[in-house]
């Protein structure tokens, strides 16, 4: 079975990722996406003296969006479209607290509905082809566990109040802030295709990052980690017929035939937002130039290798203090075998 590494976000400091909106606060991007996590390293290296082949860095390597984990237990997330399951019984073996009967069985069709990630091994098991039976009690929220997994919910959302101070004489008035906080057990992750001397490098540069922080709130300790390396074992599809996106994806013109979007399924996001990683402080107001790019989970009919390609989104500013702002669409995927759609 394929090998692949991975990188670990522990000891995770509450976390705030902002969605790109003036002055909203009281809500926090659910996912920290691969763009967001290569441009934070391209910034840091940059803040480093090695701004002249920021593009060059990017293409060198891709990165999957991070995902959660809990002890040992790894998550993916759900595939668009697609989720292969019974409900009757487990593994030949009549189903757990009758879920065979037609109110269990509606409760289970309504939460897989909200299914967001999926434990990596049942991601696999539906990655090979097969369709797998599950119990109520595998629904937890909006994960997908293996039968009777230790399990506690990664992360939870804690909306608090402020006060904002202006600097000029003003009045005062409070604003709602939303941190995400993580178990103690629990944290992020995310794949890289980097190995060694490049791998080396990026987990410097994630450590770095650790120390910095990720997300608002900076200053105080917000979106900070810890880092470990560690690697997990991938399926050996040999009859795969689609690629399954782990990260966000902007195609190359000369891709897109290949994706066959017709026998697709797939999300779009929209990214943009402000340069909020620029080191003049007096252009940190600039809204970026927005990007639609593939969304995580999502399925093209095809085993050809992609590529992907990196975006200048520097906003049409006359100011020669203003760098490139890129944005990496890169894909991660894995092969997967679907049987039907």
């Amino acid at each position: 079975m394929p090998v692949c590494n991975i990188i670990k976000l522990k000891q995770l400091s509450p976390l705030h990722l902002g969605t790109g909106k003036i002055d909203q606060y009281d809500f926090s991007a659910s996912d920290l996406h691969s763009d967001t996590l290569s441009a934070a390293l391209a910034a840091i290296r940059a803040q480093q003296g090695k701004a002249s082949d920021t593009e060059d860095f990017l293409l060198s390597f891709s990165i999957s969006s991070a995902f959660p984990y809990y002890n040992s237990s790894y998550f993916l997330p759900n595939l668009k479209g697609y989720l292969p399951i019974r409900t009757e019984s487990i593994n030949g073996i009549p189903a757990i607290a009758k879920s065979d009967s037609p109110i269990r069985k509606e409760n289970i069709h309504n939460q897989l509905k909200y299914i967001k990630y999926i434990d990596f091994p049942l991601w696999n098991r539906i990655a090979s082809g097969d369709e797998i039976s599950i119990d109520e009690v595998q629904l937890k929220s909006d994960f997908l566990l293996s039968l009777w997994a230790d399990f506690d919910l990664p992360y939870k959302s804690v909306v608090s109040q402020r006060i904002q101070v202006p600097k000029d004489s003003a009045d005062a008035h409070p604003f709602f802030f939303n941190w995400t906080y993580f178990h103690e057990k629990a944290g992020l992750f995310c794949f890289t295709d980097a190995t060694d001397e490049k791998f080396d490098e990026l987990l410097h540069l994630f450590r770095e990052l650790g120390e910095a922080g990720l997300g608002a709130d900076r200053t105080v300790g917000g979106g900070q980690f810890e880092v470990e390396n560690d690697t997990l074992q991938l399926p050996d599809i040999a009859e795969a017929n689609y690629i399954a996106l782990l990260s966000l994806y902007i195609p190359e013109e000369s891709e897109i035939k290949k994706l066959n979007l017709k026998s697709a399924k797939y999300g779009l996001l929209q990214r943009g937002g402000f340069i909020a990683g620029s080191s003049e402080e007096s252009l940190r107001h600039l809204r970026k130039r927005t990007v639609y790019m593939f969304d995580t989970g999502s399925l093209f009919p095809t085993t050809e290798p992609l590529h992907g390609k990196i975006v200048n989104l520097r906003p049409v500013w006359n100011d020669e203090r203003l760098h490139p702002v890129y944005r990496s669409g890169r894909p991660f995927y894995l092969p997967v075998k679907i049987n039907e759609i």
